[in-house]
């Protein structure tokens, strides 16, 4: 029963680690957001 070739199974499985990846990382973005600094102008 396999479906597939070895090489679309590589595919798949690369597509799908990116895939959580991406989540993981939109995720952990969400849940720490960058600090914000006050960035103060150059007076000359």
């Amino acid at each position: 029963m396999n479906f597939l070739t070895k090489q679309e199974q590589m595919f798949l499985l690369v597509v799908l680690g990116l895939l959580l990846t991406g989540l993981a990382v939109k995720t952990y973005r969400a849940a720490h957001p960058p600090a914000v600094v006050a960035v103060q102008p150059v007076k000359p």
